[in-house]
């Protein structure tokens, strides 16, 4: 069983941390708030500050920490402190390690921002001395420590063979599938991840303000939408390489019913439809 340090245990650290004991490793939460590092050592984990941070003592360091959205751009300041600070702790740390990044991060993140970061402060060199996996999560707020222990997918990104294995045998007792991707594949999936759901969200609500306006029964529409519609119900629908959509239904119905909402309503019902089809037409106009 690995030896395992969280640093950040917000609600992903918490339930990541809470998960990897549940299966038999051996996790001490680190956190730069007092408070936090109070709660989890009421409730029975090994907890403390930063600073108290003794490298020596693990196997691997999962990051899980915030990387909040400021006036529309990432901020990556809380990141890149707990990065240097571990660099430098690692200074003198003989044995391989592994370092994990699960806070969500834009593609190229962890290769040009946090393993320079890493080797500039420790002195090692990431593949040599130690691994770099980037691990992203999958994790409901509300059912965050549930969602750890009954993973539907792992997705690992490794910067090699390695770091990739090591973190494979941290998960070794998952029955869910395992992916090894690249590092910066992985950082992108998790934002297709994401994005992919905030636009099926807003899609169904700008349906249902149809639905509304026109006094109809939206959940019952969208319950057999659910079972109707291809794309709901074949997982590979929409995701392979075959160009923009065509045909004799699609282009005909997005355009027709975008013009039909105009006529009967005005401008600005249909703006995720409308962007659909001006997106589409781009694609096949450019190719």
């Amino acid at each position: 069983m690995a030896r395992i340090a969280v640093i950040g245990s917000g609600v992903v650290g918490k339930a990541t941390g809470i998960g990897l004991i549940s299966t038999g490793h051996q996790v001490k939460f680190f956190d730069i708030n007092p408070e936090r590092v109070e709660e989890l050592e009421k409730e029975g984990y090994q907890a403390k500050g930063p600073d108290l941070l003794n490298v020596h003592d693990f196997d691997a360091f999962f990051f899980t920490v915030s990387t909040p959205t400021v006036d529309g751009k990432i901020h990556l300041g809380f990141l890149e402190s707990a990065v240097a600070n571990l660099g430098k702790l690692i200074k003198e740390k003989k044995d391989y390690f592994v370092v994990v990044g699960r806070s969500t991060m834009p593609p190229g993140t962890t290769e040009e921002f946090i393993i320079p970061l890493l080797e500039k402060y420790s002195g090692k060199k990431a593949g040599l001395d130690f691994g770099v996996c980037m691990n992203p999560e999958y994790l409901r707020e509300k059912t965050s420590k549930d969602d750890f222990m009954r993973p539907w997918i792992i997705v690992i990104g490794a910067l090699d063979k390695r770091s990739g294995d090591t973190l494979c045998q941290i998960y070794n007792s998952y029955e869910c599938p395992i992916h090894q991707v690249s590092l910066k594949e992985a950082e992108m999936q998790k934002y297709v991840h994401n994005l992919f759901n905030a636009t099926k969200i807003t899609f169904f609500n700008e349906m249902r303000g149809i639905c509304k306006a026109l006094d109809l029964d939206a959940d019952k529409i969208f319950k057999i939408t659910a079972e109707s519609a291809e794309g709901s119900w074949n997982k590979m629908y929409g995701i392979r390489d075959m160009g923009p959509f065509e045909g004799s239904c699609l282009p005909k119905d997005t355009a027709a019913f975008s013009g039909w909402v105009k006529e009967k309503f005005g401008d600005n019902k249909t703006r995720l439809l409308d962007t659909t089809i001006a997106v589409n037409e781009t694609i096949k106009r450019d190719g």
